[in-house]
């Protein structure tokens, strides 16, 4: 049974590059907070990939930091 790609809450979600990024990698096999990681590294080493884990949610969403913490959304 195949597995739906996570939700991404990507920022800054203004920089669609990294957007872009960020979603195919996902969706092309990064299969955890880690690989997603590791992976967008390669294009912006600040990167920082952290799983939400709520427990109220059924799938997975990783929050997909740039900069490697929250920004207030400028390019």
């Amino acid at each position: 049974m195949a597995t739906l790609p996570p939700m991404l809450i990507l920022n800054p979600r203004a920089d669609p590059a990294f957007v872009a990024r960020a979603q195919a990698l996902a969706a092309g096999g990064a299969r955890t907070p880690e690989q997603l990681q590791a992976a967008m590294r390669a294009d912006y080493p600040l990167a920082v990939v952290r799983e939400r884990g709520l427990s109220t949610e059924v799938g997975s969403a990783w929050y997909v930091y740039r900069d490697g913490h929250w920004v207030d959304g400028r390019v």
